[in-house]
């Protein structure tokens, strides 16, 4: 379906609102059938209803997902799994692309109600069989959109299967490279993994997550954190600088001399949309002390503890784990030990180490001062280029996706 042309001057703000993520760059329904006849109905339908910035075009899930790596996923998709031997494994794939909080309707051409749970299973809103009428078709749209729109219980179970998942990144001691972690964790799951990632950095006066990916923070962050209340998702595409394709930054650099009152509101209505929107929210923690800290780790659903071998660390590390203990169901830690063999022989070894904070290594950072003062220096992630501080965060990512898991369990399948 063929949009009209804008104005210069509106074209000139969608092209800016795109630049910061925001909702111009981002469609409101699409579909893609993989037959001439099922494309004009659903073309059809779409005219009939007059559904502003949508569309529709011609090809299966393979040409989906090859889609949604390069641009926002609409709010409400339409795929087409005809001839697919797996369609649930693609569901899944396309489930890695597409953003949280998609409402998708499936098209297949197999009258199978196993293959239906299986697919409400996989968190699809509904399932449909060819051949495709203006009838069916206008009202799995009008529920979709409805759904889409939060207005019907309908999706509960998707949307939450589909929200993406924060991740607390936090630092046993001051030093430890927390910043650089999270900031190289954020990066590499944008651009090596394609996953649609927000990076926040909560410590307002002293952060450096925009410093070291080298771009201007838009402001915002302050008011988010005071005034809860004003949250929402267009304010939040504001208050974000889009570094690179897929991930967003929400970072402040405010006056040392204004103190910041945190409304105790403020964490849960800053991730709620954050979650709808992105695959992971990778949060940059400032050690705080009391109820900001419980509060932050209460809300991530991964927590990321930054360590590095001295007694300082180890220390603080017992000191926290109040914090961390007792997970709940969906919450994970994960520790990391950061700049390995910094100190040679005098490093505490990794089994000492585990005995005493009582919590496994389960990933190793080495120390490589030359990759982090280049990439300090430029601007720019360790991990735009190969090397060994780019194996230990690809290791790290590798555990957020749950990718090293499946691989131990088919060894010893």
């Amino acid at each position: 379906m063929s949009m009209p042309t804008l104005p210069i001057a509106k074209r000139a703000a969608a092209t800016a609102d795109q630049a910061r993520g925001g909702t111009a760059a981002r469609e409101r329904f699409t579909a893609f059938l993989a037959d001439e006849a099922s494309e004009q109905v659903v073309r059809q339908c779409v005219l009939e209803m007059a559904l502003p910035n949508s569309s529709v075009h011609r090809g299966n899930i393979g040409k989906v997902i090859a889609h949604l790596q390069s641009v926002r996923s609409p709010t409400a998709l339409m795929v087409d799994v005809s001839g697919s031997e797996l369609p649930v494994t693609e569901i899944h794939k396309l489930a890695e692309v597409c953003e949280p909080g998609v409402s998708v309707v499936v098209v297949g051409d197999r009258n199978d109600v196993g293959l239906y749970r299986n697919l409400i299973r996989a968190g699809v809103n509904d399932y449909i069989v060819k051949p495709l009428t203006r009838s069916l078709v206008q009202n799995v749209l009008s529920a979709q959109l409805e759904a889409a729109g939060g207005a019907t219980p309908q999706t509960a179970s998707f949307s939450h299967q589909k929200l993406g998942s924060v991740v607390a990144v936090m630092g046993t001691r001051g030093g430890v490279g927390t910043t650089t972690v999270a900031t190289n964790l954020a990066w590499y799951l944008a651009n090596n993994e394609t996953r649609r990632v927000a990076l926040v950095d909560l410590d307002i006066f002293f952060g450096d997550a925009a410093l070291a990916l080298n771009v201007k923070i838009a402001g915002g962050l302050r008011e988010v954190l005071e005034n809860p209340t004003r949250i929402d998702e267009l304010y939040l595409e504001r208050a974000m600088v889009l570094s690179g394709k897929r991930l967003y930054v929400l970072a402040a650099e405010e006056r040392l001399d204004i103190p910041v009152k945190i409304d105790p509101e403020a964490l849960p209505a800053l991730f709620d949309p954050l979650r709808k929107q992105y695959h992971y929210v990778i949060v940059d923690v400032p050690r705080q002390s009391g109820s900001f800290l419980q509060q932050m780790m209460d809300a991530a659903s991964i927590r990321v503890i930054v360590t590095d071998q001295t007694a300082h660390s180890i220390r603080d590390t017992v000191r926290l784990r109040r914090f961390f203990d007792a997970p709940q169901a969906n919450q994970r830690n994960i520790v990391v030990l950061n700049r390995a063999g910094e100190l040679g022989k005098a490093d505490i070894s990794p089994k000492m180490m585990t005995d005493t904070i009582g919590m496994p290594i389960d990933v190793t950072i080495p120390y490589h001062p030359k990759s982090i003062i280049a990439a300090a220096n430029a601007g720019t992630a360790v991990t735009e280029a190969k090397g060994p501080v780019t194996s230990a965060i690809q290791d790290l990512a590798s555990e957020l996706i749950g990718r090293r898991e499946t691989k131990r369990r088919r060894l010893f399948g």
